[in-house]
């Protein structure tokens, strides 16, 4: 593999390519020099353990809560390994990994809260983001227009094909319950781009000074055949590459890969080295704790392949809060009562029973129907409660009712689900818009954030990728040179513009009032300014909107027509004129007055 080249072995991975692939291993690629790869093999591992021990207060405490009380099925921790190393050949996966949770309010309503984000942020029913020149006042002509709007139709397409909006959903789960989710999109020989989002315990994030995440770090778990599919068998180490050869359960032995993504700065103990190309990230895989001469594979990136996205974030933290630690303590109580309220009932259904010493050893039953015999009985001898069970069942109900409304609360399902939680003749587009206008106050930085961390880098590379590929069409002239960016138009993010949409409404209607009163005040307002930014802020596409360029042609053309309209008129009027003085001229000269002359004369010569 060339080292300036940015395509790897896994790049074009297929079923049909590992058919292709040897049983034999060739001569191992070097793919870089084995001296460098020392160096960067201590700098990898080091920063990795690094990583492992800032992260592990993370991972004993508020990870591990949430994977056994929330949500199990996304942790390492549950699934893979314990002490946030993956375990390989573990046959231990298939346990039941929920035993904590006895009612699991929590774990259902976080799939409201993520299918709600998911689908108000980026879903595939809707429009969800324009492309924009991020200069302000930028007059694009139409010929800009239709590349705008082809380049938003053709991303759509791939983000349908590609694994793109399911995985988002999975984002905001981890989002809402752990608190951060990055995920990798890698270029896909089949659907153009593939996405890729880790679970919770597998990866390590490094941020800048900015707390911007710059380092993407993971531990793996990859079978035999896994890797000769990723890597191909040239690539791999002599274990696997021997496992390879024998073949039938040797395929499915599984190791630990490490995996980093970083910026491709220098490393080097006796001369400083970094990925050549001039690519601003390099990504590396190696077997993890085994110090072989090469890595199992090292790449260079244009843009970052990766986001990481949270839903707060503290200080310099690399790792955000969120809404599952935040209803965690609910959660637990919601457990507690939940058991107390179980063993309330059964208490009064079956409860602890004395028995006279007599029917030691005899038959004896509590099930209905059946009888027990006794000699003697009376109101003191037989079976009876050792005392009175009689629990206010109503109460601890009405409590478990209280703590899992908080919880719903908590993860939002009141807001994403608007229309079901609204009663009787509430259930109106207005309603359902305050309420979401409510919401924002609560969401907006959230929504922001990811935004900012999630949806926006992604589309950046998902543009870039498909310019590679050449699935862009040429830039008009008119549009080189200008910077491009996104602008978002999902039912979230309108409704935090809300308040600039309502303030354009509120002014559009005071000059409407006040030009029906003083009509001069229409020479205040610029109209075309109003619907450039109503429809901007609105998501309408470009290609509702007419360019100025064409606006000016059509106020031209009418203010020409009625120009030559009025022109009309007056000359219709001056022949009107003429043809009523020539009438009048004539009914004058044949009028007679005295001495035989005309009034027409009498008023020409007096």
């Amino acid at each position: 593999m060339a080292l300036a080249d940015d395509v790897s072995f896994y790049q074009k991975s297929s079923p049909l390519l590992l058919s292709q692939q040897s049983p034999l291993q060739g001569a191992k690629e070097q793919l870089i020099p084995e001296d460098v790869w020392v160096s960067m093999f201590g700098h990898l591992s080091g920063k990795l353990n690094s990583l492992y021990a800032w992260r592990q207060t993370w991972w004993s405490t508020n990870y591990n809560d949430i994977a056994r009380y929330i949500a199990p099925r996304r942790s390492l921790l549950l699934t893979q390994g314990s002490g946030g190393i993956p375990t390989p050949n573990s046959m231990m996966r298939g346990v039941p990994i929920n035993n904590q949770i006895v009612d699991p309010t929590a774990t259902l309503v976080l799939r409201y809260c993520a299918g709600g984000m998911a689908s108000n942020l980026a879903g595939p029913q809707r429009p969800w983001f324009k492309v924009i020149p991020l200069m302000q006042g930028v007059t694009l002509d139409d010929e800009a227009r239709q590349w705008i709007e082809n380049t938003e139709n053709r991303i759509y397409g791939v983000l349908n094909i590609s694994n793109f909006y399911n995985q988002f959903v999975q984002e905001c789960e981890d989002i809402a319950s752990y608190g951060t989710s990055p995920a990798i999109i890698y270029e896909d020989e089949e659907n153009v781009i593939r996405v890729h989002v880790p679970c919770v315990g597998e990866y390590y994030l490094d941020v800048d000074a900015s707390n911007r995440v710059i380092g993407l770090y993971r531990l793996i778990l990859m079978t035999v055949e896994q890797q000769v599919d990723f890597f191909g068998i040239d690539n791999v180490t002599e274990e696997t590459a021997l496992l390879w050869k024998g073949k039938g359960a040797g395929l499915q032995t599984e190791s630990i890969i490490a995996h980093a993504v970083e910026p491709n700065y220098a490393v080097g103990a006796n001369k400083d080295w970094k990925l050549p190309g001039g690519f601003p990230w390099r990504e590396v895989y190696w077997a993890y704790g085994n110090a072989s001469k090469q890595p199992l594979s090292i790449r260079g990136f244009w843009d970052k392949p990766f986001s990481a996205s949270r839903w707060s974030t503290q200080g310099n933290d690399a790792y955000g809060r969120s809404q599952g630690m935040d209803v965690l303590p609910d959660v637990k109580q919601l457990q507690v009562m939940t058991r107390r309220m179980a063993e309330a009932i059964e208490k009064m259904v079956r409860p602890p029973l004395i028995a006279d010493e007599k029917l030691k050893n005899q038959p004896a039953s509590g099930l209905p129907g059946h009888v027990t015999f006794m000699p003697g009985l009376d109101a003191h001898n037989g079976m009876r409660s050792i005392y009175n069970v009689n629990p206010d069942v109503a109460a601890l109900a009405q409590n478990i009712e209280k703590i899992s409304q908080r919880i719903e609360k908590g993860f939002f399902k009141d807001i994403f689900m608007a229309i079901s939680t609204l009663q009787g003749d509430q259930r109106t587009a207005t309603e359902i818009q305050a309420r979401r206008a409510e919401a924002m106050q609560v969401l907006g930085p959230v929504v922001e954030n990811i935004i900012s961390e999630n949806l926006r880098p992604k589309l950046k590379r998902i543009f870039s990728i498909m310019q590679r590929k050449k699935l862009i069409d040429p830039m008009p002239k008119s549009l080189q040179g200008l910077p491009l960016g996104f602008d978002f138009i999902s039912s979230l993010a309108l409704a935090q513009k809300a308040s600039s949409i309502g303030a354009l409404d509120s002014m559009s209607a005071i000059f409407g009032n006040l030009i029906s009163v003083f009509p001069a005040a229409g020479d205040k307002f610029n109209y075309d300014a109003y619907v450039d930014e109503r429809a901007a802020m609105s998501g309408v596409p470009a290609t509702i909107i007419y360019d100025a360029d064409h606006v000016a042609k059509v106020r031209a053309a009418r203010a020409k027509q009625q120009q030559d309209q009025q022109q009309q008129q007056a000359l219709a009027q001056g022949a009107q004129t003429a043809q009523t003085g020539a009438q009048a001229a004539q009914v004058l000269s044949n009028t007679s007055v005295t001495n035989g002359k005309s009034a027409l004369d009498q008023m020409l010569n007096g």
